[in-house]
């Protein structure tokens, strides 16, 4: 099914479409994706000046300031909404081309702009060329989005899409490393760090006693090879799962994983190569949390906030969905694994609101 825009009213009152849907202009909206990630640093930029605007501002001017807010949170988190749905809409089609193909992969791309954004800022930072990671996006979202906008322009042949899934052992491997991930580590850190919501003393001294098991000898390089696993399979089964056809449920894990990747790796650099190796810093929740400044007060920091919070939602959400897919395996009806997914979505936001309501509450603490 195709989106035809711009429909006008016949003289008999029926609807027709002055645009065709195949026409380059009819194509235009698989650009929002590359076109919204462009400015995602421009709706970043505005939550610290909104912030800081919040500090500042009694009255009247306060109400403008948390309006200001809200709608700064309202662009950033909706880039990564543009992507799925995009990506969503793309992925309904009995057929694709090599236009939609490209769109389509793009649209999941612009999906990881939160930790994408702060991977290269970091790479930058490592570089000493603070400025760096801002150039770099224009000309990345720059090239994509000629890239995307010289596509739609190409008269490409429709091929059918694949409905044939992933190899089952690739599959296989990929869910195993990840529960093996949740049960050594992810489980116990994400309830670490929503218990600093309450305590940070609590947090602290939880984390202390959790480093012995997953900071020991054996555990430790096991989890980063266990989380390069995910990296390099996450790829391979979300390159193939782009070219075939996708209901909500599929676009979502392929969004998810798309924007787990490029977290992953943002993290281990971040933990690994920055914060052990260059800076020497204890990365404790206070460290992730931009102390003593705060995630807020701080126009570096503040890129943290939809990097963290959306990595929480979505790795909750990406291994519900895998979940469902393996009650589907199992013959479970329909239904009831739809309602584990749900379930599991839920139960993301829920996590990660509270985790972000815990990190941007740090503030002179080390």
């Amino acid at each position: 099914m195709e989106i035809n825009p711009n429909p006008e009213a016949t003289t008999d009152g029926t609807l027709t479409h002055s645009i065709p849907a195949d026409s380059p202009a009819g194509k235009l909206w698989w650009l929002l994706p590359p076109a919204t990630a462009l400015f995602y640093p421009q709706a970043v930029r505005a939550l610290y000046e909104s912030g800081k605007l919040m500090h500042q501002a009694s009255g009247l001017g306060l109400a403008v300031a948390w309006l200001a807010i809200v709608l700064s949170i309202g662009l950033i988190y909706s880039v990564s909404a543009v992507g799925i749905g995009i990506a969503w809409l793309l992925g309904r089609h009995e057929s694709t081309s090599s236009s939609e193909l490209l769109a389509r992969r793009l649209a999941h791309m612009a999906v990881a702009s939160p930790p994408l954004f702060v991977l290269f800022g970091v790479v930058f930072y490592l570089l000493h060329a603070p400025t760096g990671d801002s150039v770099f996006w224009w000309i990345l979202w720059l090239t994509a989005l000629a890239a995307a906008a010289w596509s739609t322009r190409r008269q490409t042949e429709n091929t059918r899409a694949p409905s044939t899934s992933n190899p089952i052992r690739l599959r296989v491997a990929h869910g195993a490393s990840a529960l093996l991930i949740v049960l050594i580590f992810l489980a116990w850190h994400l309830l670490n760090h929503a218990s600093a919501v309450f305590s940070h003393e609590f947090n602290r001294d939880m984390m202390n006693e959790l480093r012995k098991w997953y900071r020991s000898e054996l555990i430790q390089p096991l989890l980063v090879i266990l989380m390069l696993f995910q990296v390099v399979s996450g790829v391979a089964l979300f390159w193939r799962a782009t070219a075939t056809r996708c209901d909500l449920y599929r676009t979502l894990q392929a969004s998810t994983g798309a924007f787990l990747t490029a977290f992953i790796v943002s993290h281990l650099n971040a933990v690994f190569i920055l914060g052990r190796g260059v800076t020497g810093a204890d990365t404790t929740f206070s460290w992730a949390s931009g102390a003593p400044v705060g995630l807020l007060s701080d126009p570096w920091n503040v890129r943290l906030i939809p990097h963290y919070s959306l990595g929480v939602w979505f790795v909750i959400t990406h291994v519900g969905l895998g979940l469902r897919g393996v009650l589907l395996a199992h013959r479970v009806s329909p239904a009831t694994a739809d309602r584990v997914a749900w379930g599991a979505i839920a139960l993301g936001l829920a996590f990660a609101g509270t985790i972000t309501v815990a990190q941007v509450s740090v503030h002179g603490t080390s």
